[in-house]
């Protein structure tokens, strides 16, 4: 049983940082980004 508590602990900060991540990631702007949309604002 402990071995499946580890994995939990770990699968639970692995989804924890990847969250993170993508919210990092989701809220940058590319150059590419601007150049197209900016125009349009």
């Amino acid at each position: 049983m402990r071995g499946l508590a580890q994995n939990r602990r770990v699968a639970h900060k692995f989804l924890r940082n990847k969250k993170q991540e993508w919210e990092e990631y989701r809220s940058e702007v590319t150059a590419f980004e601007l150049r197209k949309n900016l125009p349009v604002l």
